[in-house]
């Protein structure tokens, strides 16, 4: 971390200001390893590899600790551990295969969010930091924040990540419940599919709206939700990760919605990729998809219901009908908000 950093971050326990109490190791204008304090409270935090770890070690934490060693014994399970490489680091999220959603809905952020340069970012669930690496290229100030910190697939990636990109963000382990920066110091805050691995987002929206700037906005990519005849429970009983103890939640649209409002956002978007600004063609032939698809699920029974209400859906307004589909079928959310 830089010394500059300390101007953007506090005390996660008080909110105090801190101070870079020891430095046992630091590489010219960056502390490698040392010792953050808080000036108020007196906790102190390690500075680890370059990376603060600002977290308050209470029962939250404890179970934030199972559930990102549960994220590592994911992915030793998976074989990622036996010939990992760099190169797909330096190229996510546009390496294909599972990325290729997530890429899409990265350049929708971008679009979205019109970077002009200068601007404070907050990435939360950042992963390896690939999303802060093109923030940054793009000069803005970037926060790198998440619960791993292995450096294949965690945090600890970040830095040959900057190498390679020739940029400079700031990697920080820490509790989205707790974030550790002062009120009003972000211009946006971007998460991609991180969302719904929190036990209770709204918690973690009221965090986010409490550091954004006045006019600051929110984009959530790539967040899952599931059709309003589903149950939770079940889609979760699926879910490799739930098995290794990380939370994978899987809410309806509705419940992402009120979520926000709830955290006290406005201007609430939620689309899909297919819904983001499209055309009204296109928005109904993605509904008559939708319809097509419902229709090969539903028990025979259903199915003229089923069919008569959603081929009057496309005789809406577009926008209205998007809307109306999207909330009854869920799908991969691009969410959009301000305060």
């Amino acid at each position: 971390m830089k010394a500059s950093l300390l101007k953007y971050i506090c005390c996660p326990n008080c909110g105090g200001d801190l101070t870079i109490k020891e430095i046992s190791l630091s590489n010219e204008d960056k502390v490698i390893e040392g010792f953050l304090q808080c000036l108020n409270c007196s906790l102190s935090y390690p500075i680890c590899k370059g990376m603060p770890y600002l977290i308050v070690k209470d029962k939250t934490w404890q179970l934030t600790v199972k559930e990102a060693q549960g994220w590592v014994s994911l992915w030793r399970k998976k074989g990622m551990y036996d010939n990992p490489t760099l190169e797909d680091s330096f190229r996510l999220p546009y390496v294909g295969g599972i990325w290729t959603d997530v890429a899409r809905m990265f350049d929708l952020a971008l679009q979205e969010m019109d970077l002009k340069g200068g601007e404070c970012i907050l990435d939360l669930g950042a992963g390896q930091g690939w999303a802060s690496r093109y923030f940054a290229e793009k000069g803005c100030t970037v926060m790198a924040v998440d619960i791993v910190d292995c450096e294949w697939y965690g945090l600890g990636r970040s830095w040959a990540i900057m190498d390679y990109a020739g940029v400079y963000f700031e990697p920080i382990i820490a509790d989205g419940e707790k974030l550790p920066f002062p009120p009003e110091t972000f211009d946006f805050v971007f998460l991609c599919g991180t969302l719904h691995h929190f036990r209770k987002f709204e918690k973690v929206l009221k965090e986010i709206k409490k550091v954004l700037k006045p006019g600051g906005r929110i984009i959530a990519a790539g967040e899952p939700s599931i059709s309003i005849f589903s149950k939770e429970k079940d889609i979760q009983a699926m879910l490799e990760e739930t098995k290794e103890g990380i939370t994978e939640r899987r809410p309806k649209v509705f419940q992402y919605w009120w979520a926000f409002k709830k955290a006290g956002f406005k201007d609430i978007q939620i689309d899909t990729f297919e819904t983001y600004k499209a055309s009204p063609e296109q928005i109904y032939t993605w509904i008559i998809a939708v319809r097509q698809n419902f229709f090969r699920l539903v028990r025979p029974w259903y199915k003229p219901m089923v069919w008569v209400f959603l081929s009057s859906v496309l005789f809406l307004p577009p926008r209205l009908a998007a809307m109306l589909i999207l909330w009854i079928n869920g799908g991969n959310l691009f969410i959009r908000a301000r305060i």
